[in-house]
């Protein structure tokens, strides 16, 4: 819940993504995906992320 808007983060699959909203329910946080190494089609996307599926917090 305390993960802030502009948080970069290290998520399953290499996706390094940026957090754009923070859902405060300590579960959700909708990302914007920076990198996508198995999809890099999907640089750009905002979509929703769960929290077992971050790995690591990058830069706050």
């Amino acid at each position: 819940m305390a993960i802030k808007v502009g948080t970069r983060l290290k998520l399953e699959a290499g996706v390094v993504a940026e957090v754009v909203e923070n859902m405060d329910d300590g579960q959700c946080l909708q990302v914007r995906y920076l990198e996508c190494p198995a999809r890099p089609a999907d640089v750009g996307t905002v979509e929703l992320c769960h929290a077992q599926d971050v790995i690591k917090v990058l830069s706050e």
